[in-house]
């Protein structure tokens, strides 16, 4: 994999787990926005905006993290796909 490909994976992963996290974030702010007022340690800022902002910053960080952990898969299964066509006989 060239690094030019390997940076968009990884970014296009993590901006699905933002979208993703956020959209999750958003409902379950507003679903129970109670529950967040025990998390936010100033009380000026809404719990479905903070529950939204919390959702999108896990989604990136674990949509990044998967995006990571499938290029590491892809390069293992690729050379370990490449050696064998180099084995055989022609």
């Amino acid at each position: 994999m060239t690094t030019k490909k390997i940076f968009i994976t990884v970014t296009v992963a993590a901006l699905a787990g933002m979208l993703m996290g956020g959209i999750f974030g958003l409902i379950a702010g507003k679903l129970a926005p109670e529950f967040f007022r025990h998390f936010i340690p100033w009380q000026e800022v809404e719990p479905v905006g903070f529950a939204t902002f919390c959702g999108a910053t896990v989604g990136v960080v674990l949509g990044g993290g998967l995006g990571c952990f499938g290029v590491i898969l892809q390069v293992f299964f690729g050379d370990k796909k490449k050696t064998a066509e180099e084995t055989t006989l022609k």
